[in-house]
């Protein structure tokens, strides 16, 4: 028979080992618990980030989207004939050109054309007053000849070299003239080209501008999408 003393050690250690048994037991069913929690938590954050993947894929599609109706008034096709414009622009273009001035009359293409006759003339006049003033032919009347013609001769000249002085300054003046509207119109055409480049600059920035925009809408998505993944992913870590 056993002892009474062994017999309540006996059923106090079985009564401990019960209980150890049932606090273990429900210990694991709270373990189990808390793991399937956490679990099916992971699996909530899981699916979310495939909602959210969705949500993102469709966000792109609406970005391109609006982008491909919007457009821009530029097009890649403005970008690359301003490239063509700008490449084949040359200022020098729009230079006039000076050749040489031109002229080739002399002083001698404006004396009198009756030269000889006007001298004759003069000689006879003056030989005939001189006979009137009872100079005859004598020394007198010699000098008074020479004297009256030649200052007729420099009279004749000096006209001769007025006129030729003027009808160049007149040719000179015309060629100026010629080159300075040349160069007018040279300078219109300038204005042209270049107002025509500065529009077609515009529409090939514009292109640029609606394409960056774009990009940048997209760039901004993915970011927005990387640190939703990230959060995404330290919560589901956080969960274990």
């Amino acid at each position: 028979m056993v002892p009474l003393i062994v017999a309540g050690a006996i059923a106090g250690a079985a009564g401990q080992l019960g209980g150890a048994a049932i606090s273990g037991y429900y210990a694991d069913k709270a373990a189990q618990r808390e793991a399937d929690a956490r679990k099916d938590a992971a699996n909530r954050l899981l699916q979310e980030g495939r909602i959210t993947d969705a949500q993102y894929n469709e966000l792109i599609n609406q970005i391109n989207q609006y982008y491909s109706t919007r457009g821009s008034l530029g097009t890649k096709q403005d970008v690359n004939q301003y490239k063509q414009a700008i490449q084949g622009y040359n200022p020098e273009d729009y230079a006039a050109e000076v050749g040489e001035f031109d002229y080739d009359k002399k002083q001698e293409d404006f004396v009198n054309p009756y030269y000889a006759q006007i001298i004759g003339d003069t000689r006879d006049t003056i030989q005939h007053s001189a006979a009137g003033a009872g100079l005859g032919r004598g020394t007198g009347a010699a000098l008074n000849i020479a004297k009256g013609t030649a200052e007729k001769s420099d009279e004749l000249y000096r006209t001769a070299q007025e006129a030729y002085r003027d009808d160049r300054n007149f040719a000179y003046q015309q060629y100026i003239d010629a080159i300075n509207n040349n160069q007018n119109r040279l300078n219109a055409l300038r204005s042209g080209t270049e107002y025509k480049l500065g529009l077609q600059g515009d529409l090939a920035q514009d292109y640029y501008n609606t394409r960056d925009s774009q990009m940048s809408d997209i760039m901004q998505a993915q970011q927005d999408r990387l640190n939703a993944k990230a959060g995404y992913a330290s919560a589901i870590a956080g969960l274990y």
